[in-house]
């Protein structure tokens, strides 16, 4: 199942993203999967508690435009978890992401985990009438349900 969502982008950050996905054969979309991977790499530095979530910096209307893009729902709820851990919209850490690591990103490393997204689990447990939520984006190497 595909979901479709829009990301509200700035017009440089997506004039980078497809002269990128040009020069690479890779469509924008993956490009942006990978970003959001690579930057969960960085998320103990950057995850924030009891703020509210962080927008883009404001610019004139004509600079921005949305971009739709198919995610399976993987992915979309990653990147969800991502914006409620970075209190940053989903936007946000595109930008973010796309000013910090495309140039990291090679043809070769984006090829290396096509299935990074599908290694996610969420679990709900109760404890002495607490719920408790885990939430894995990988596979654990040991996995525990408490």
């Amino acid at each position: 199942m595909f979901i479709e969502t829009t990301l509200y982008v700035h017009r440089s950050i997506l004039n980078t993203l497809s002269t990128r996905a040009a020069k690479t054969g890779i469509s924008r979309t993956s490009i942006i999967n990978h970003l959001m991977q690579r930057v969960m790499k960085d998320d103990k530095r950057m995850i924030k508690t009891c703020s509210r979530v962080q927008y883009q910096k404001r610019d004139r209307k004509e600079y921005w435009t949305r971009i739709h893009i198919f995610l399976n729902e993987y992915e979309y709820e990653y990147y969800l978890d991502l914006r409620k851990f970075l209190k940053m919209s989903v936007s946000l850490i595109l930008a973010y992401a796309v000013l910090m690591y495309l140039d990291e990103l090679t043809v070769v490393n984006m090829s290396v985990d096509n299935y990074f997204f599908r290694n996610y689990i969420f679990i709900k447990k109760t404890v002495d009438g607490i719920v408790c939520w885990q939430i894995y984006w990988g596979v654990p190497t040991k996995f525990a349900l408490w």
